[in-house]
């Protein structure tokens, strides 16, 4: 069996996974019913393990969470939100090639692989 790089996160477990994170977060904001979602979600799972330890994968239903998902100003799925000590960093909307995501990854880290010494945390 293969060992699973994404996190399923709730609201209740939101906080310590996402927000307190020693490296930066992705997050995929996804819903079951989303075609888009349905083809984005493969794509984010083949892509997490060239970036572990470098990068915290996490995706959240947002249907089911929508409070997180509105807190955030999630207005569609799916959406992929960075997350940087607690604070959210950079964001895209929509479907992208896995080429597309692996240069928006890449880019995410060279900007920001300070970010989490350089910033004080902020815990919801």
């Amino acid at each position: 069996m293969q060992p699973e790089y994404v996190t399923e996160v709730t609201s209740t477990n939101w906080s310590e996974i996402v927000l307190k994170s020693r490296l930066p977060v992705v997050v995929e904001f996804y819903t079951p019913a989303c075609p888009y979602c349905k083809v984005l979600t493969p794509i984010f799972h083949r892509l997490s393990p060239e970036y572990m330890g470098r990068m915290v994968f996490v995706k959240i239903d947002a249907s089911a969470n929508g409070e997180i998902a509105r807190g955030y100003g999630v207005m569609g799925v799916p959406t992929l939100r960075f997350f940087c000590a607690g604070r959210p960093i950079y964001e895209i909307v929509g479907l992208r090639s896995e080429q597309e995501l692996r240069e928006e990854f890449d880019k995410v880290l060279g900007i920001h692989k300070n970010c989490v010494t350089q910033s004080s945390p902020i815990y919801a």
